[in-house]
């Protein structure tokens, strides 16, 4: 009986600690669940809504937490939104420039049709004196628009070079123009070159009309001479080529537009 007795009360003891050590577990894991300190009391740090004058723990960290990756992101997604502007602004810019690389070649374009720089215009050039030594220059011009512009005669002019001898001052004449002799005019000036000191240059008026793609000027005859038709030798003049008795491109007659060499070489 007493054994019996002794043993009871063992158990019981065995299960009392048991129990104690169950409660124990139960509040541990309800204070990790919860994120309440069962050491402090609520209040001193550990309960948030305790009012909270300690270090902060649980829930108070992950808000820390998520602040700061919040941040980021908007740190991120604001460089990404720089980025993106700045490839906006990169790509407008590219856009602007080629809009205004388009405008500037339709204006080129424009002002080539209007009077600018053409390419595939050329002079032809006939002698109609062909003797050395006379009393008279004789060039004839014709221009050619080998070009896809249409020019203008006006914006063009042309220029004979020669040496001056005898007895100037010069004269100059025009016997025959397709465009008519009253939208021509001619005057010289002084240069310096191989074989020439001084050249003709022959412009158009307004009234000479337009040159299109593929058209002439048709024949310009013009004349040069001392005021007194003294004797001139041709021989030494760069622009003279006697054996040039048909129309036919001669580089060193020169033809501008504008103002702008677009034919032929210089002295």
């Amino acid at each position: 009986m007493r054994i019996k007795s002794g043993l009871g009360r063992w158990m019981k003891a065995e299960l009392a600690g048991v129990a104690a050590v169950a409660a124990v577990v139960s509040v541990a894991l309800v204070a990790c669940a919860t994120g309440v300190d069962p050491v402090r009391p609520a209040g001193t740090g550990g309960d948030p809504s305790g009012g909270s004058t300690g270090d902060p723990v649980g829930p108070s960290s992950s808000e820390s937490s998520g602040d700061f990756t919040s941040s980021t992101t908007v740190t991120t997604s604001s460089a990404a939104s720089s980025s993106a502007a700045s490839s906006s602004s990169a790509s407008s810019t590219s856009s602007g420039a080629t809009s205004s690389t388009s405008s500037s070649a339709a204006s080129t374009s424009a002002s080539s049709s209007t009077g600018g720089a053409v390419m595939g215009l050329s002079l032809q050039y006939l002698c109609a004196g062909v003797n050395a030594s006379d009393n008279q220059l004789k060039p004839h011009f014709n221009v050619v628009n080998g070009g896809s512009s249409s020019v203008a005669l006006s914006s063009l002019t042309i220029r004979y070079y020669f040496t001056a001898e005898g007895n100037p001052p010069l004269t100059f004449e025009c016997d025959y123009a397709k465009v008519s002799c009253g939208n021509l005019a001619g005057v010289f000036a002084s240069t310096a070159g191989v074989n020439a000191d001084h050249y003709l240059e022959v412009s158009f008026t307004a009234g000479a009309g337009t040159l299109a793609p593929g058209a002439e000027s048709g024949e310009v005859q013009a004349r040069v001479h001392n005021q007194d038709y003294s004797t001139i030798n041709q021989a030494n003049d760069y622009s003279f080529d006697p054996t040039k008795t048909a129309f036919t491109s001669w580089d060193k007659i020169t033809l501008y537009q504008g103002g702008a060499l677009v034919w032929g070489t210089e002295p």
